[in-house]
């Protein structure tokens, strides 16, 4: 997500801008799967629908589900709350009914945004090795805000909207609340089928491929479009009026498509899309090919700057309308984070820097290769933030540390962000770009579709720099300073040694 970037920019200048076990390389045979059937009303902005999950269960006793929508069902306060949601935001209404594990109603017990779901019915016993099925119906009034789930007179943008199975790792379950400083969410890749029906009158942008969905014609008006996606962590849609209009380029395998309005500046839209494109196949032969046939840069209302997604982002108005190298700095951000979040997952909460940091990365160097300029005096912005530390250090902040820790978005910035991104670059200045493209690229294949975490990250530089990598990591990602002079050290014998 580049909120956060974007407020850093504001406050500057405008622009001037061998592994653990722990760390799973690829997704289970047996992936969860979810199929929905949802009906969606654009006018009354109410969505209600039916989910099935299908997962193979690690914990004999209960699943966990995340219902994102009900941290909207009730006030927030707070600067943090206010830029994620605006200054007047409205309230969602949200249930969740119907209940039921294999076909058995069930009773679940929710605490926040969190469902606790029993499986051990009657005290029967639970197989991993056996495929369990959770159903249940929910019924959402949108709320009216400024982040990631809204809408405004012409488009209703869903992100994090259908119920999702937590994820249960070696630590246990990932029962995190929804947070409104970065992107509280961690998920596995799944495979999505989702029916949506909705006035024929109104166009879709989702998750799966679109444009080769099946659809079917009813003779209410309404529309069932049957859409699929596939190892996605994540199904986001944006229901679209017939005010917008779409850019297309061909990228390899891959279709980018720009959703825009007819109110747009065209100069402004060919912006966005050309950065959109040109960094999706920048990155393609960097770090590995994007597997995806379709991905949606999508045009919402809102002031979220903009927010990745499997297969599609969203980017707020202000860039269709304002444009600017700020516009192309975060169509960029969030295609690379197709990559380091949709390729790569990881605990966003946890360890934000990881899927962050390399994302930010990964922008300056599409920058710095196609825009040396504006490249430039980016990298120049990130080096400053990301050196200046003393602060931070007495606060005891650091990049490494759960999204509850960042008392506000200027910290989070500037350490998961803007530190981050400056190691990397310092790494970049020794190996050379050849070198750390190659390891970044050994990342993508060896954990595509499945979970790194830090560890994982760390031992991959370990083994390219033929020494531990752990004083070089503590000293930029936790802020010891009492492992400055190793790192440096480290660093500096990095450069001394030869590209291989």
């Amino acid at each position: 997500m580049r909120k956060w970037l974007f407020l850093l920019g504001c406050t500057a200048l405008i622009w001037g801008m061998v592994a653990p076990a722990k760390a799973r390389d690829k997704t289970d045979s047996n992936k969860t799967v979810y199929l929905a059937d949802v009906q969606i009303d654009p006018v009354k902005r109410h969505v209600s629908g039916r989910i099935t999950i299908t997962f193979w269960p690690k914990d004999p006793k209960r699943a966990y589900i995340h219902l994102y929508p009900y941290a909207f069902t009730s006030e927030h306060k707070g600067t943090q709350w206010e830029q994620l949601l605006g200054k007047q935001p409205t309230l969602a209404t949200y249930d969740s009914t119907k209940l039921s594990v294999d076909g058995k109603p069930v009773n679940a017990k929710r605490t926040g945004t969190i469902l606790e779901v029993p499986l051990n019915l009657a005290g029967e016993e639970v197989s991993e090795s056996v495929p369990i099925n959770v159903a249940m119906d929910f019924e959402l009034t949108l709320p009216y805000n400024d982040g990631r789930m809204s809408y405004d007179d012409h488009a209703i943008w869903l992100g994090n909207w259908l119920p999702i199975l937590a994820v249960h790792d070696e630590k246990g379950w990932h029962l995190d609340p929804y947070e409104p400083i970065g992107d509280p969410f961690y998920s596995e890749t799944a495979d999505y089928e989702v029916d949506v029906t909705l006035p024929a009158s109104y166009q879709l942008a989702s998750s799966a491929t679109d444009s080769t969905a099946a659809a079917d014609t009813l003779g209410s008006g309404q529309k069932t479009h049957h859409l699929q996606a596939n190892d996605v962590r994540d199904f986001a849609l944006v229901i679209i009026d017939s005010t917008y209009r779409r850019m297309e380029t061909q990228v390899g395998d891959t279709a980018v498509r720009t959703w825009w309005r007819n109110t747009d500046n065209v100069d402004d839209v060919r912006h966005v899309h050309e950065a959109a494109a040109a960094s999706l196949e920048y990155f393609n032969s960097q770090f590995g090919t994007y597997p995806y046939q379709e991905y949606d840069v999508v045009r919402i209302g809102g002031s979220i700057n903009g927010m990745e997604y499997p297969a599609m982002v969203f980017l707020d108005g202000s860039h269709f309308v304002l444009g600017g190298e700020n516009a192309a700095a975060t169509v960029v951000h969030e295609t690379a984070h197709q990559w380091f979040y949709g390729l790569i997952g990881n605990d966003q909460v946890q360890e934000a820097w990881l899927d962050e940091g390399l994302t930010e990365y990964a922008t300056l160097a599409f920058l710095s290769d196609l825009y040396p300029l504006i490249g430039a005096e980016r990298v120049r912005k990130r080096l400053t933030y990301g050196t200046i530390v003393p602060g931070y250090v007495g606060s005891h902040l650091r990049p490494w540390q759960a999204l509850g820790a960042f008392p506000e978005s200027q910290s989070y910035s500037d350490l998961v962000y803007s530190r981050t991104s400056s190691m990397l670059w310092l790494l970049r200045e020794a190996w050379g770009e050849k070198r750390l493209h190659e390891v970044l690229r050994r990342y993508v294949e060896k954990y595509s579709l499945g979970i790194a975490d830090a560890e994982a990250w760390e031992a991959i530089l370990s083994e390219e720099a033929g020494e531990d990598a752990g004083a070089f990591m503590g000293y930029w990602m936790k802020l010891d300073m009492s492992q400055q002079e190793k790192a440096a050290a480290w660093l500096e014998k990095q450069r001394k040694t030869p590209e291989k």
